[in-house]
């Protein structure tokens, strides 16, 4: 019978954590509440299973320099490499965050014994993401758990974590395995060559679960041209346009500074669309053949980060207008409050019509190139160097192609046609065009 990977024997680059947690077992220390610190990919969810599996394992084993392990064989271990043991519950966050009502419902459970297991264990991933209100319920229940609860809390970082909450918590750090060590994994493990454990590795931008699941997939021994690269290179573009808007905003110290960037629309927003480009094209390179409803999930997953990206801004103004209210009117600054909070809600079909003129640009540019015209002609000089080498990459052919598709879904946003299908059309036609 395989070895459930519910194992620390089976938790890679980890082997401080693996011995802390099997000595606090072995030691019979078992503290009320854990958190697991580290950055994501590093092993933390599977840490937090194989440690949940060893506290409910029926018969726990020694060995690979561990004091004590999970068995990874019997029912309990099974049970959770499965995700459906009823005492161990992992709780996720319901949108952007962990909700009261999650913590609420946490607190229910807590108070009931374990069915079929010693202990009832709860997994908060992650638990940075509980918002001042649930993180405040948090509390009350760890300061009045029974002595069979265990929780784990995964985080980035301790300072994420409400001081009362981490003065209770025994702390787990996860290191961050070096690109070195994440090839030599990928090299042993997946049988990966030099140059394909190294490709691995750099699409992962060095996220070891990352670069375990694009090893998994064999990508490097079979990519294949067409729809993958064709979306990549185009989601790959919003990147290169969007670098100098990055840290604009934060920057703003003034309630005029703030004023004279609001009244630039769109800028804003293109971080965020950074974390969706990065998801995408690493979907598109890890999917041998892409659901139909592909371009719809993405779609959704623009207009979302757009909307985070609007209440980002609107956050941002928060210490300004603070200042601002020592220095004006209280009228006036109401007054500005609330145009620039009309201007924000307002800027959805305007924002995506500013990327794509962007993108416009960029391709203008590109095709100018392509076509030998001077390089003083450029609208984006900023940018020369990207630009150049977008030139070498598509034809002019090809650039023309994606110039038609940009214009044509700009004018559907001049017409009001809802923004998720304009993007999800987009994405769509793009990755059928020839590279």
């Amino acid at each position: 019978m395989p070895i459930s990977k519910t194992c620390f024997r089976n938790l890679l680059l980890q082997d401080t954590v693996a011995r802390q947690l099997s000595h606090s077992f072995s030691s019979g220390r078992i503290a009320q509440t854990y958190l697991f610190a580290g950055c994501e990919s590093s092993g933390r969810l599977p840490a937090a299973l194989a440690f949940a599996a060893l506290l409910q394992c029926e018969t726990p084993v020694t060995g690979d320099g561990l004091a004590v392990d999970a068995c990874g064989e019997c029912e309990s271990c099974r049970r959770i490499a499965g995700d459906h043991h009823p005492d161990v519950t992992i709780v996720r966050p319901d949108g952007n965050e962990i909700r009261i009502d999650q913590v609420r419902a946490l607190q229910e459970s807590a108070s009931l014994k374990p069915g079929t297991g010693r202990w009832l264990i709860f997994i908060l991933d992650p638990a940075d993401r509980l918002n001042q209100s649930s993180a405040n319920s948090l509390l009350k229940i760890l300061e009045e758990a029974p002595s069979h609860v265990v929780f784990i809390l995964i985080a980035r970082e301790t300072g994420a974590i409400l001081p009362t909450v981490l003065s209770r918590s025994e702390i787990v750090r996860f290191a961050s395995p070096s690109p070195l060590e994440i090839r030599s994994v990928l090299a042993e493990k997946y049988g990966l060559s030099p140059d394909a454990a190294s490709s691995c590795c750099s699409l992962s931008e060095g996220r070891l679960g990352q670069a375990l699941l694009l090893a998994e997939t064999s990508i490097m021994e079979n990519m294949s041209p067409g729809l993958k690269y064709s979306h990549a290179d185009f989601l790959n573009t919003i990147e290169m346009t969007s670098r100098y808007w990055q840290d604009l905003f934060a920057e703003a110290s003034s309630l005029e500074e703030s004023l004279r960037l609001a009244a630039r629309p769109g800028r804003e927003f293109y971080p965020p669309l950074l974390a969706v480009r990065k998801e995408f094209c690493r979907s598109l390179l890890m999917t041998e053949t892409l659901p139909a409803s592909f371009p719809i999930l993405f779609a959704d997953m623009l207009t979302e980060r757009l909307d985070s990206a609007v209440r980002a801004m609107q956050k941002s103004f928060e210490p300004v207008f603070v200042e601002a209210k020592k220095a004006y009117p209280a009228a006036v600054v109401k007054d500005i409050e609330g145009s620039i909070d009309s201007m924000l809600n307002g800027w959805s079909h305007q924002q995506l019509e500013e990327l794509l003129l962007c993108l416009l640009n960029m391709y203008s540019d590109a095709l100018k190139v392509a076509c030998g015209a001077d390089e003083t002609l450029l609208l984006n000089l900023d940018r020369k160097e990207d630009i150049i080498t977008l030139a070498a990459v598509d034809s002019a052919v090809l650039l023309r192609a994606r110039i038609e598709l940009l214009e044509k879904s700009a004018g559907l946003l001049r017409r009001h046609v809802q923004p998720a299908l304009v993007i999800e059309n987009l994405i769509t036609q793009i990755g059928g065009l020839e590279p």
